[in-house]
C-alpha cells in the first residue's frame, strides 16, 4: 500500500474527534543522540515546573480524553491516554524509555503538548484506518506482547484486519510497531472534543520541530480527519 493513499474514517458517533496524520518517508531509524538527551532533560524540567501530579488530575486536555473514555466504558484511571501516561511518569521524577530516536521524540513531544500520538509502520498496515468500537471478544496484542480481550465497547483504531491502536490512543499494536527496519511511518495525533484546530496545529508544530532536528527522514504535509465531516 502506498503511504500517500492513507485515509481515516470515523464510525463512532462522538462529535469533535480528529486525527492529524503526517508521513515520515525514507526514514532511517537510529538511537537517540546525546544532544536530544540533553534537550529531553531540559524539557522534563520545564514540564515539572509547570505542572504537578495534582494539577494533572484537573488539566482540561487530559480531562477531555478521560471523559471520552468513560463514554466507551473504559476506565481512564486504568487505561490512561498515552500523553497523560508519559506526563505522569515525568512528574513522578522518572525518565522515559530508550526505544529509538523517532519513538523517544514522539513520547517527549506528546508529554510536552499533551496530545496523544501513535506510530504505525506503513509497510505492516493492511488497508486504510477506521475509528470504531471494538468487537466483543476481539483480541489486541499491544507492544510488549500483552493480549487484551475487548468487551465490545472500547474505542479503537483498526485497519482492514486488526486493531492497530487501542483507545484514542493508549496502546499501539505489536504488529505495526516501529523497528530499525521501518522506512515509512505514519505519525497520528489524536484530538478530543476540546482540542481546537489551533491547539492541534501547535502540537503538530512542536512534534515536527523535534522530528526535523533529530530524525533522518522526509516529512509530508499534515492531513486532518474529523469525526463529524
Amino acid at each position: 500500500m502506498k503511504s500517500e493513499r492513507l485515509k481515516i474514517r470515523f464510525e463512532v458517533d462522538r462529535p469533535g474527534l480528529s486525527i492529524s496524520s503526517i508521513i515520515l518517508e525514507d526514514l532511517k531509524v537510529g538511537d537517540s543522540s546525546s544532544s536530544f538527551e540533553e534537550y529531553e532533560k531540559e524539557t522534563f524540567e520545564e514540564i515539572r515546573s509547570q505542572m504537578t501530579l495534582e494539577d494533572a488530575k484537573d488539566d482540561p486536555i487530559f480531562r477531555s480524553y478521560r471523559d471520552l473514555y468513560w463514554t466507551f466504558g473504559m476506565d481512564p484511571t486504568k487505561l490512561r491516554v498515552s500523553s497523560e501516561a508519559v506526563t505522569r511518569r515525568i512528574l513522578k521524577g522518572l525518565n522515559l524509555w530508550r526505544i529509538s530516536d523517532v519513538v523517544d521524540i514522539v513520547n517527549l513531544a506528546s508529554a510536552y503538548h499533551k496530545i496523544p500520538i501513535s506510530l504505525i509502520d506503513a509497510s505492516k498496515l493492511k488497508g486504510d484506518l477506521v475509528v470504531r468500537t471494538a468487537f466483543n471478544g476481539e483480541l489486541f496484542q499491544r507492544i510488549g506482547n500483552k493480549l487484551i480481550m475487548c468487551r465490545g465497547r472500547e474505542i479503537v483504531v483498526a485497519d482492514d484486519q486488526k486493531i492497530v491502536c487501542f483507545g484514542f490512543a493508549t496502546h499501539d499494536s505489536k504488529r505495526t510497531m516501529i523497528t530499525k527496519d521501518s522506512s515509512t511511518v505514519y505519525v497520528l495525533l489524536y484530538g478530543a472534543e476540546i482540542i481546537t484546530r489551533a491547539v492541534m496545529d501547535n502540537a503538530l508544530r512542536i512534534t515536527l520541530d523535534m522530528i526535523d532536528q533529530w530524525v533522518d527522514c522526509r516529512v509530508s504535509e499534515p492531513v486532518m480527519f474529523f469525526s463529524d465531516t
